[in-house]
């Protein structure tokens, strides 16, 4: 999506970076496995991706079948949105309302039931591979950054899964965990070194590196660059500033809701508006194989209800401070649920359909691409490949379809999987 630097010709190592830290264990702000690199000059945008862990149903969620027979259908209501022929579950109201502005792909469909292999099909756009560990979307978006921002190009909320990370390019581009629960009120980001121990940290670093008096290795460049980005971060107070969510107003962060994901969606905002270009909140808890109904709308929050107030807020939010053209939100998850309820209530694991709602930068408004069948079963027209999605949604940001990566060998690896496609009809 944004040319790729020249050292990632050869990969450096979360390993290779403690062990040239090994002297100084002191060193907190290296607990993280990386800090990426800032924007590419001439693409600004951003994206947003809430991560539904564990599967969630499209039945229950964005592709509600209220003609289908009971075991089909399940005990939830579905309502109209603003798209002729969508339902969405009854406590998706105000995204409902927001769907002439959303663009919803119904026809998702992949062949992996396991939650790690379909994750890492829908968070790379690869299929599994045991050769080859392919980066996450927001990796490769966040890469070619100019390396003057102290704010991280990639942040994980609180934590990146297995797959959103960097793959086989260097430790030092993977995402910025920050860790905690932002919804609590005692949130606070831990892993910030002390600022007035980190200059003489890293005096003593160079120091050391120049005892041997040899030529500075691939490894300990990189590790340089990840030490000059650390210090940026915590020597700018601007940057502890955009952590920081008293800074909005009540009222603002009540709109979004005063729980994990509303205000993991308020940070996310945040970032992508000081600069950091993709952002991952991964919302755990949508694996529901019994009791489905009771599942989404118990609870404190009731997943569907945080969901809608979440997500409508942070579109709405994203408008009021003129980013709608510039930052995406992607809401999806690795596979859907089975069309018919199992005897337990619930439903299982579904890759064979499922569905993905997203908002903003170059994606059509109010567009619905795809349908599946009457039982949600398979699509009926249109069927889309996690690598048709990636290479839609690097479409819509900006990006280079045909870019490729080096693999460690020196191999080029296209970012979009053979075969994968934008979606024209998604795109404006």
């Amino acid at each position: 999506m944004n040319p790729v630097p020249p050292e990632l010709a050869t990969p450096c190592t979360r390993r290779d970076l403690l062990g040239a830290m090994a002297s100084l264990p002191l060193l907190r702000l290296f607990d993280h496995p990386t800090f990426g690199t800032p924007a590419r000059r001439g693409n600004r945008k951003a994206w947003i991706l809430v991560w539904l862990d564990g599967g969630a149903s499209h039945l229950e969620t964005f592709d509600c079948k209220p003609e289908a027979p009971p075991d089909i259908r399940g005990d939830l209501k579905s309502i109209p949105t603003r798209a002729d022929g969508v339902f969405f579950g009854e406590p998706l109201g105000r995204l409902a309302k927001l769907m002439d502005r959303m663009t919803l792909f119904r026809s998702i469909t992949h062949g992996e039931g396991q939650h790690d292999r379909a994750s890492e099909y829908l968070l790379t756009g690869h299929r599994p591979s045991p050769v080859l560990n392919h980066p996450f979307l927001g990796v490769v978006h966040a890469l070619g950054r100019s390396e003057d921002s102290a704010i991280p190009a990639y942040v994980a909320i609180p934590d990146a899964p297995t797959h959103g990370r960097e793959g086989f390019l260097p430790a030092a581009r993977g995402p910025f965990e920050v860790g905690g629960n932002p919804g609590r009120p005692d949130f606070r980001v831990h892993d910030l070194a002390p600022r007035q121990r980190t200059p003489a940290r890293s005096t003593l670093l160079r120091q050391l590196d120049a005892l041997d008096g040899a030529p500075r290795s691939p490894s300990e460049a990189t590790r340089d660059a990840f030490l000059a980005q650390a210090l940026r971060m915590t020597l700018d107070p601007k940057t502890r500033a955009v952590f920081d969510l008293g800074a909005e107003a009540d009222a603002v962060r009540q709109r979004f809701g005063r729980h994990q994901l509303g205000q993991s969606c308020l940070l996310a905002r945040r970032l992508v508006q000081h600069g950091s270009r993709s952002v991952l909140i991964r919302d755990v808890g949508w694996d529901h194989h019994r009791d489905i109904k009771r599942a989404m709308t118990y609870g404190f929050p009731p997943k569907l209800t945080a969901l809608d107030q979440s997500i409508s807020a942070l579109v709405e939010d994203l408008e009021r401070h003129d980013l709608a053209d510039d930052v995406m939100v992607v809401v999806a998850s690795e596979f859907g649920r089975t069309p018919r309820l199992n005897p337990s209530g619930g439903r299982d694991h579904w890759p064979r359909a499922q569905s993905v709602l997203a908002f903003g930068a170059g994606l059509a408004r109010g567009a619905v691409v795809g349908s599946t069948d009457r039982k949600g079963e398979a699509p009926a027209s249109d069927a889309i490949s996690p690598a048709d999605l990636h290479a839609t949604l690097i479409a819509a940001l900006g990006g280079d379809v045909g870019q490729t990566l080096r693999a460690p060998n020196g191999r080029p690896i296209p970012v979009v999987e053979a075969g994968g496609r934008p979606v024209r009809g998604a795109l404006r």
